[in-house]
C-alpha cells in the first residue's frame, strides 16, 4: 500500500499496523533531518517521536497532502525549531563535540549543504518540496513520483529539475555556489541515515496512540510544533489585545508566497468567527468579528472582500460599522472546500480582530447580575472558542486575555475623574470614582453576586468592557 492508502486506513480504522508501516518507511528521513538541525542524537529521537505523534493526530488531513516525505520534512523543521527556541544554544554547541560520528561527509559539497539543507527545503513550495523529498531523500524514480502526484513520467522529471534549480538558487543566495548536479548527488548520498535500532518500534507504539504514553517534554514539543504549523499554514501573526477596556485581539493576514501580493483569509477562519459570534447570547454579551487595515486612511468600507470558491464562484462580502461582517455565508459546502477570502489590500496590511462588550443598560441604574451574566457568558464563549480551534486547527485559541473576571465601565471624557458608581449592598453603599480615562474597573465579587444589589451610575456609561484583572 502507498502512503496515502496507509494514512487513510489509519485515519479511518486506527489500524496500528498501517501506522507502523509508515513509521518504518519514513523514520530514517525524519531522524536524519532532526539530527542535522538539533545536533544531538537523543534530542533528534525526541523530535522524531513528536513529528510522528503530530502525523497520527493529523493523519486524515495529511492523506490529502502531495507527498508524505515533504510534509514530514517541513514538520520536522517546525519541531526542531520549537526545541531550539526553548533550549540553550550554548549547551547544544557543547554537545556537538561528543556526538556520535556522522555519515561520511568528506564530500565538500555535503559539508557546505548540510547546515542549510532543511531551512532551504522548508522555504520551497509544497509541491516542489514533495518532489525533491521523493527524488533525493527517498530516491524514487520519475515514474514513481509521477504516479504519486498524478503526473506522467516526463512531466514529473521536468518538475523535479525545476525544483532542484530553485533549491540551487536558494543555496547560491546563502553563499554556496554548487551546480544542480552536485547538489543532487550530495543530497541523495548523505541526507538520510539509518535511525537507531528500536526507534521505529518505540515510535509506532507511542505515536499510534496519538501520544497517550509520551513523556511530558515530548507532548510539550508536540503542542509547540502544532502551534507553529497552525500559524504558518494560516500565514498570520497574532497580536492579542491585553487592555481590559478593549478586550480585543487582532491578527495580520499575509498572502501565500506564490500568489498575488494581496492579503487573504481561509474561509473556515472567518466562518468560525461568525459561528462563534452567533453562539453568544446577545442579552448578556455582544461579540463582533472585525476586519480592518493597518494602513492609515483605509476605512473598513474601503476594503473589498470576496470568497473565491471553485464550486460557487466569487461571493462578495460586505463590511459594516467598524469592519463588522455583514451577511457572511455559513455554508457546509464552502466549509468543506475552505477557499480563500481574498481582499484588495496589500499583503501584510489586513487585520482580523474581534470586539466584545456588555450591552449598554438603558438607564443609569441596573442590577449586578448584568455584569455577572456578561462575565459568565464570556468564559463559556472562551471554552467554545477553544473547542472550535482544537477541532479545526489542532490547538487552543484564547479569545480573551485569560479568565474573564472583571468589567470596566467607560464614561464620556467629561466624566474622567468625576463619574462615579454606587453599589447599594445590604452592608452599605460602595462608591467607585472614574480614573483619569473615565474608567471604573470592577472585579466580580462573589458576595455581591449572591446578593445582586443595584448599581447606580452618576451618568450613563458609554459602554462596558470585560477582561481579566
Amino acid at each position: 500500500m502507498d502512503d496515502t492508502a496507509l494514512l487513510q486506513e489509519y485515519a479511518r480504522t486506527g489500524a496500528e499496523s498501517a501506522f507502523a508501516t509508515l513509521v518504518q518507511r519514513h523514520v530514517g528521513v525524519v531522524y536524519s533531518a532532526a539530527r542535522r538541525q538539533v545536533r544531538d542524537p537523543q534530542i533528534a529521537e525526541d523530535v522524531t517521536q513528536a513529528v510522528f505523534i503530530v502525523l497520527a493526530r493529523k493523519a486524515g488531513q495529511v492523506a490529502r497532502h502531495p507527498g508524505l516525505a515533504g510534509w514530514l520534512l517541513l514538520t520536522t523543521r517546525y519541531a526542531a525549531n520549537a526545541h531550539i527556541r526553548t533550549s540553550i544554544r550554548r549547551a547544544q554547541r557543547e554537545k556537538e563535540a561528543v556526538m556520535q560520528s556522522q555519515p561520511d561527509d568528506s564530500s565538500t559539497a555535503w559539508t557546505q549543504l548540510e547546515p542549510l539543507l532543511d531551512e532551504a527545503m522548508a522555504s520551497l513550495g509544497v509541491t516542489d518540496r514533495a518532489v525533491l523529498a521523493m527524488r533525493y531523500f527517498e530516491n524514487k524514480t520519475a515514474a514513481e513520483i509521477g504516479a504519486a502526484l498524478k503526473l506522467d513520467e516526463e512531466t514529473a522529471r521536468k518538475r523535479a529539475n525545476r525544483a532542484l534549480e530553485k533549491l540551487r538558487k536558494i543555496f547560491s543566495k546563502r553563499g554556496v555556489a554548487l551546480t544542480a548536479a552536485a547538489i543532487a548527488g550530495a543530497v541523495s548520498a548523505n541526507s538520510v541515515q539509518a535511525a537507531p535500532v528500536g526507534l521505529a518500534k518505540t515510535i509506532s507504539v507511542i505515536a499510534a496512540s496519538k501520544g497517550a504514553a509520551a513523556t511530558a517534554s515530548t507532548l510539550i514539543l508536540v503542542k509547540q510544533t502544532m502551534k507553529t504549523m497552525l500559524w504558518n499554514n494560516l500565514k498570520t501573526t497574532m497580536i492579542v489585545g491585553t487592555v481590559i477596556i478593549l478586550a480585543a485581539g487582532t491578527a495580520t493576514l499575509f498572502a501565500q508566497p506564490d500568489e498575488k501580493p494581496v492579503a487573504k483569509i481561509p474561509y473556515k477562519m472567518l466562518e468560525d468567527g461568525r459561528l462563534f459570534e452567533q453562539s453568544i447570547n446577545p442579552t448578556n454579551l455582544v461579540f463582533h468579528v472585525l476586519v480592518g487595515s493597518s494602513l492609515k486612511g483605509v476605512r473598513p468600507q474601503d476594503i473589498h472582500l470576496s470568497i473565491q470558491s471553485t464550486n460557487k464562484g466569487n461571493i462578495p462580502i460586505q463590511l459594516g460599522e467598524k469592519g463588522k461582517l455583514l451577511d457572511f455565508p455559513c455554508d457546509d459546502n464552502l466549509r468543506r472546500e475552505n477557499p480563500f477570502v481574498v481582499s484588495d489590500q496589500p499583503k501584510g496590511t489586513l487585520r482580523l480582530g474581534y470586539w466584545v462588550y456588555v450591552p449598554r443598560p438603558e438607564g443609569i441604574s441596573f442590577r449586578y447580575a448584568v455584569l455577572v451574566n456578561a462575565v459568565d457568558e464570556a468564559n463559556k464563549a472562551a471554552v467554545r472558542a477553544n473547542e472550535m480551534a482544537e477541532k479545526d486547527f489542532g490547538q487552543s485559541a484564547s479569545m480573551f486575555p485569560g479568565t474573564v473576571n472583571a468589567v470596566a465601565l467607560v464614561f464620556p471624557k467629561a466624566g474622567a475623574g468625576k463619574a462615579n458608581v454606587t453599589i447599594a449592598t445590604k452592608e452599605g453603599a460602595k462608591n467607585y470614582v472614574a480614573d483619569s480615562h473615565g474608567r471604573i474597573t470592577l472585579k466580580i465579587n462573589p458576595r455581591f453576586q449572591a446578593e445582586n444589589p443595584e448599581l447606580i451610575c452618576s451618568e450613563r456609561p458609554d459602554w462596558i468592557g470585560i477582561g481579566s484583572f
